[in-house]
């Protein structure tokens, strides 16, 4: 399984990482992760994907930021009975949203 990562910018909107996201797999490749990292000694996000084997995209996606004061039983709570209940989870970590740490739950479906 080849894989790319690609660096995305800390002082953007959700909406705008997921039209980033979702411009990148229209080429052919699918997320697998999305994390807050450190390229060349600056924070970012960084964005794994998978190429696929055929061009298309793998469907759509919700990023959904996690409020960081909510307890793990209440997240898990959230995901399985909120509005992406029965999507699939694919990525749950800490990104740069408009330069501020945030939890970031990336669900398809």
């Amino acid at each position: 399984m080849a894989i790319e990562l690609d660096t995305l910018e800390t002082n953007t909107t959700v909406p705008t990482l997921r039209n980033v996201i979702s411009q990148k797999e229209a080429l052919g490749f699918e997320l697998i992760t999305l994390a807050r990292g450190v390229v060349n000694g600056q924070e970012s996000n960084t964005a794994t994907f998978r190429i696929l084997d055929v061009a298309g995209s793998p469907g759509p996606i919700t990023l959904v930021e996690v409020s960081i004061n909510e307890s793990l039983p209440d997240q898990e709570v959230a995901h399985n009975t909120g509005p992406n209940a029965g999507k699939r989870l694919i990525s749950y970590a800490a990104v740069f949203v408009q330069g501020k740490q945030t939890n970031v739950a990336v669900y398809r479906g």
